[in-house]
């Protein structure tokens, strides 16, 4: 019972954290993001020792935002005289007659849905340095505890807690509230950028496993939350969505039975999703249609995803297509890993010699340092070109970088 208690109460909180830490921080402020988080966990203890006694309620989700409603009243009687509360709400929050029916009303869910907003684009406001915007939504709009963040991010749980301390001290003067209209273009473009890493640091794990399928849906399920904004979103919302499709109708296929990666000339299309990658295309085209301008960076890499996701083979893909679409993303994102990538493409569309000499004077300039992908490239591209020794090479400077046993298997 204890077992199953436990993995109702995790589920719940995957699916209903996000929803009540906006809450929470529309009624308390963001200067007390600390406060919410601890009204939260509160909440969720409180179910996790009652229903141990009663078993899980009919409306377990119901319970519990009669639970935050409840400890957040509390909260603002105790802290009442020590903080300041929502500007909005404060002279509401102050009165025993209005406190309740103010709480009440911020937990209603025509409410909930603009506070879920608000709060991603608060944890991508630009007083956040950029290498705190996404430990701050994989802690409050995900549900990750610190040890987890610490595992997505490779780094240290100290470094996690130094982060989201920094970024606590930097909320003090921001508003819980939606960019406005001239502000809004340089926020929107903020947040694609935090949805593009969270979505990549679930499909590209850093961790123990290839792929953390929770994170690479929560950052779906945001970017869809944005999408149905059509004030709030642009075309590159809906391009960027359209991406997240055709990755994950893939992911069956990336990992074997046995739980290894496997690359993309191996893996068995017909276990791709075709009702996934069919959304991901009509998406795609909504994007067109509402986007002005020239096509961003995420429209050019979901074109590019839609091409390998529509070829029956891995032979029949379209290389020269790609090849050009490549192109066009090197004017718009000039990245090393655009470069990579474009050569890759290249080796494909015309032989491995061309594709050598631009990984070559890739390496050459010294970018992407820390990464194992330029001499696992080099490794491949060798190999097809037929020096063994080369790629032997490159295939163990690879392997020396490496720093999970997924990747070293990958490589090999």
């Amino acid at each position: 019972m204890s077992q199953h208690i436990d993995a109702e109460i995790e589920l719940l909180f995957r699916h209903e954290s996000a929803r009540l830490i906006s809450v929470l921080t529309r009624i308390l402020g963001p200067q007390n993001l600390e406060l919410a988080e601890d009204v939260l966990q509160e909440s969720f203890i409180a179910a996790l020792d009652d229903w141990s006694h009663k078993g899980i309620p009919d409306n377990p989700s119901g319970w519990l935002v009669t639970a935050a409603r409840n400890r957040a009243i509390d909260a603002i009687r105790r802290e009442r005289t020590r903080r300041t509360f929502a500007p909005d709400l404060a002279m509401h929050l102050d009165g025993e007659w209005t406190l309740g029916r103010t709480v009440d009303e911020a937990f209603e869910d025509n409410w909930v849905r603009d506070d879920q907003l608000r709060m991603i684009f608060m944890c991508c406001h630009p007083t956040l340095a950029p290498e705190n915007r996404l430990p701050l939504i994989l802690k409050t709009l995900c549900g990750l505890g610190v040890p987890a963040i610490a595992r997505s991010l490779l780094t240290t749980e100290s470094t996690i807690n130094k982060r989201l301390y920094r970024t606590r001290q930097a909320l003090q003067g921001v508003a819980f509230a939606l960019p406005p209209p001239d502000e809004l273009p340089q926020a929107l473009e903020t947040v694609h950028t935090v949805l593009y890493l969270l979505f990549n640091e679930g499909y590209f794990s850093t961790n123990e496993i290839p792929i953390v399928r929770e994170m690479c849906r929560d950052a779906m399920s945001l970017t869809q939350l944005l999408a149905d904004e059509p004030e709030l979103s642009n075309g590159d919302t809906l391009a960027l969505l359209a991406l997240m499709h055709f990755a994950t109708a893939r992911f069956d296929s990336r990992i074997d039975e046995s739980g290894q990666p496997v690359p993309l000339d191996e893996q068995d299309r017909s276990r791709w999703d075709r009702d996934m990658i069919e959304r991901g295309l009509a998406i795609l085209g909504e994007s067109t249609r509402r986007g002005v301008g020239p096509a961003s960076r995420y429209h050019i890499e979901a074109a590019i995803a839609a091409r390998h996701c529509t070829a029956r083979t891995f032979e029949a893909t379209d290389w020269h297509s790609i090849c050009k679409l490549y192109d066009r993303l090197l004017e718009v994102y000039p990245s090393a890993l655009t470069r990579l990538n474009r050569a890759v493409a290249i080796s494909y569309r015309s032989g491995p010699a061309e594709a050598i000499a631009l990984v070559e004077a890739l390496r050459d300039t010294g970018e992407l340092p820390h990464s194992n992908v330029i001499a696992a490239v080099l490794a491949n591209l060798y190999r097809r070109a037929g020096d063994d020794a080369r790629a032997d090479a490159f295939r163990d400077a690879a392997l020396a970088q490496a720093t999970t046993p997924h990747e070293r298997r990958m490589i090999r």
